[in-house]
C-alpha cells in the first residue's frame, strides 16, 4: 500500500481536477498539477461505472498503489500530484499489462 505522505489530501482533488493538465493512457485519464513539495504524490478514482461492486474496485485501487510504491523511485518526478481516473477497459486486463501501462505513463 502507498504511504499516506504519498498520496493526495482530499480537500486537494478538486481543485486538481478543475486546474490540472490532462493526458489520457490505454487505462486512466490522468491530472496533474505542480505542488510544492519534494516528492510526487498520487490519488486514484475508480467509479462505479467501471465496475458495480465495491469489493473490485478497492482490488484495482490497491494493485495501482501497490505499483506506484514498487515503481516510486523509477516515477519520481519532484513535485507533482497526479489523479488516475480509472476507464472502464481496466477491469479485462492484467496486473503486468496496467504495471506497464502506469510505467510508461506516468511522468508527471
Amino acid at each position: 500500500m502507498l504511504a499516506q505522505k504519498y498520496r493526495i489530501p482530499r480537500q486537494f482533488i478538486d481543485y486538481i481536477l478543475k486546474k490540472g493538465d490532462s493526458y489520457t493512457s490505454k487505462f486512466f485519464i490522468i491530472r496533474h498539477k505542480k505542488n510544492n513539495s519534494d516528492f510526487c504524490r498520487y490519488r486514484t478514482i475508480i467509479s462505479k461505472k467501471v465496475h458495480a461492486k465495491a469489493v473490485k474496485r478497492n482490488h484495482l485501487r490497491r494493485q495501482i498503489y501497490e505499483i506506484l510504491r514498487l515503481n516510486m523511485l523509477n516515477l519520481n518526478v519532484p513535485g507533482t500530484d497526479s489523479i488516475l481516473i480509472a476507464k472502464k477497459n481496466i477491469i479485462k486486463n492484467s496486473y503486468k499489462a496496467l504495471e506497464e501501462d502506469i510505467k510508461n505513463n506516468i511522468h508527471g
